[in-house]
């Protein structure tokens, strides 16, 4: 390896400084690989997703122990923020968080009777077809996702979206390495609410029929999760029942303040699928959000959906169980008396604000006439339906408010929010959230133009410097076409859509390249949505690299090749650079843009699209 590349790896981000310094001086120490090279068979072209549910290890080779070295200059300190970059969800009503949103603005519940396929009459707050789910997608056989928990199911998709959300699928996953160089650093951090569908098995279990039954244990979660995805960091269950989420949100931070991951997710899940499990006024629902330390999302150009200032978690031994889920924790001043108020005054001091600065305060009341008694999941409602309040700057429906309105404030410092939750066995937790007002805009409504302010080099070159590599892949082509329409829908729709250029760039760099793949060269959206068009209504031309063949020149081999792709970016040879895409070459496309800072690279864009096909114990559809 000459200086040449060694000095660009090191820009790049997979070499630290000591490896950088040990290879110029001739010292040796190995390299950490990159991850994500090649077509995979699913998000698995990179993302460890391998065929039949299996784990494909992410290719690492570890530093010599006598080169390693902690990089505290790149660890965030005990105090630092933490911003929340991505989220995703599915709750009763709301197959998304656009539909919750508007759930939440119009103040409308989601009680009703159970869907077709379950037995009883008991009103509650369900989810819909949670029989359905995407194998193909990850790669999982489809016996093997059968004996899945619908759970674990659910949150697989769920946590994958808030991956997308976040722009964080593609090289920008590859790049969040721990302090010794190993890629895809981020900690999984879960709760799940029942154990319903080993119930289900059990039931047709017997000595002369002994079915196989599903693995029971809520490790399977975040571990599964990890494993599919590649992930190097902390995976483990939470279970403080109604409180869990926010539990394992205070876990994530410190995770994240002590160096162990470079970022968390945290979510929950819970159905009930048993008929034991139903009461009236019960619910279902899943959630899932990404975490960075806020100086790595700003350097990253993230978006930020606003910060996490401090948590705290302890037992209110003073209500205990009686107390009841969310009892209690309202108000942000209270006696010592009150369940959970210990816990959030310890989080206020953590957050090092005041209790008056706090106007908005989300718990299990807040949410219970759209998710009902939900369980584990109920804090990841109440967290999420905070979130948006903070993001969109509105208050939703409430006590005092009979409609929603513009959140006033945001002058002097930055609107907060608490959220809390207390579990049924008495451990509460306490989060505090705020805005995230950038340094130097002029208020709140500053931030989306500071955030724009920075893109991408472009390629020069006369009429080419306007044109967009604009780049799409999924597993199959089912999904590429089901994908490239919800581009086009977004295009064509009334909504806002991302300027041409950050939304290229958004896909290029934050999503897997899985094996079928569509690219189109274009000079505005309007070129971009016929193209898609095009696409979805004759099926062609993409690239299909499920048989093999990808990159058959074995150009990803020779080291050359990215000076190669750097002279043909730089010169606009955009069709050039899109050929060799489809061929299945590996491209860095963080080296290519050689952009950071804020509104760099990532913006929310429609997720990947899941074709979801029945999966039930003994091939059956949902009996529960």
């Amino acid at each position: 390896m000459d200086e040449k590349e060694v000095l660009t790896r090191f820009k790049n981000g997979h070499l630290d400084r000591v490896q950088a310094a040990a290879l110029l001086t001739g010292s040796g120490g190995a390299i950490p690989a990159r991850a994500g090279t090649g077509g995979g068979a699913g998000p698995g072209a990179g993302a460890g997703l391998g065929a039949g549910g299996g784990t494909v290890p992410v290719p690492v080779a570890f530093p010599r122990p006598d080169t390693v070295r902690e990089r505290t200059a790149d660890r965030p300190s005990s105090t630092e923020r933490i911003a929340v970059v991505g989220m995703a969800g599915r709750y009763p009503g709301a197959g998304d968080l656009g539909s919750f949103w508007r759930q939440a603005r119009e103040g409308h519940g989601s009680a009703g009777a159970p869907p077709a396929g379950r037995p009883g009459d008991e009103r509650g707050h369900y989810l819909e077809r949670v029989q359905d789910f995407d194998a193909e997608f990850f790669g999982i056989d489809a016996a093997e996702a059968a004996l899945m928990d619908p759970q674990e199911r659910l949150f697989l998709e769920t946590a994958w979206e808030a991956l997308e959300d976040a722009g964080c699928t593609g090289g920008r996953l590859d790049a969040l390495t721990c302090a010794d160089g190993t890629p895809r650093s981020v900690g999984v951090f879960t709760c799940a609410g029942t154990a319903d569908y080993a119930l289900l098995a059990a039931r047709s279990w017997t000595r002369e029929r002994p079915v196989r039954l599903p693995r029971g244990g809520h490790w399977s979660l975040p571990n599964r999760f990890s494993a599919l995805a590649g992930l190097t960091g902390p995976s483990q269950s939470v279970d403080t029942a109604e409180s869990s989420v926010l539990v394992a949100l205070h876990l994530a931070a410190a995770a994240l303040r002590a160096g162990e991951c470079a970022a968390a997710l945290v979510g929950g899940v819970q159905l009930l699928l048993h008929p034991s499990s139903r009461r009236p006024g019960a619910g279902e629902g899943v959630g899932a959000l990404l975490l960075k330390p806020l100086a790595r999302a700003l350097a990253d150009g993230d978006t930020v959906h606003c910060v996490i200032r401090g948590s705290a978690v302890g037992h209110g031994a003073a209500g205990g169980p009686a107390a009841g889920p969310g009892r209690g924790s309202r108000a942000v001043a209270g006696g010592d008396g009150a369940p959970g108020q210990r816990v959030l005054r310890a989080a206020l001091r953590a957050a090092g604000v005041d209790a008056s600065t706090v106007a908005l305060h989300e718990d299990a009341d807040s949410v219970r006439a759209f998710v009902g008694e939900a369980g584990a999941v109920t804090a990841a409602a109440a967290l999420t339906r905070a979130v948006l309040q903070l993001s969109h700057r509105v208050l939703v429906p409430g006590p005092g408010r009979a409609e929603a309105q513009a959140w006033q404030g945001g002058e002097q410092e930055p609107r907060r929010a608490s959220v809390g939750a207390l579990g049924a066995g008495g451990s509460a937790a306490h989060v505090i959230l705020e805005e995230y007002l950038p340094a130097g805009a002029e208020g709140a409504e500053g931030a989306a133009g500071a955030a724009g302010a920075q893109g991408a080099v472009r390629p020069a070159g006369g009429a080419a410097a306007a044109a967009e590599l604009f780049v799409l892949s999924a597993p199959t082509p089912a999904h590429l076409t089901a994908t490239a329409r919800r581009f086009a829908e977004l295009l064509a729709g009334p909504g806002p859509v991302p300027e041409l250029g950050v939304l290229a760039r958004a896909l290029r760099t934050g999503r897997a390249a899985m094996d079928c793949r569509f690219a189109a060269v274009v000079g505005d959206t309007g070129e971009l949505l016929a193209a898609l068009e095009r696409f979805t209504a004759d099926g062609g031309p993409y690239a299909d690299l499920r048989g093999g063949g990808a990159d058959p020149l074995d150009m990803g081999a020779v080291p050359e090749t990215a000076d190669y792709l750097a002279a043909l970016w730089r010169a606009g040879h955009l069709q050039q650079v899109r050929s060799l895409w489809l061929s299945g070459l590996d491209v860095d496309w963080a080296a290519l843009e050689q952009a950071r800072g804020a509104g760099a690279v990532a913006v929310p864009l429609p997720t990947s699209a899941f074709l979801r096909t029945p999966l039930w114990l003994g091939g059956e559809e949902e009996r529960a």
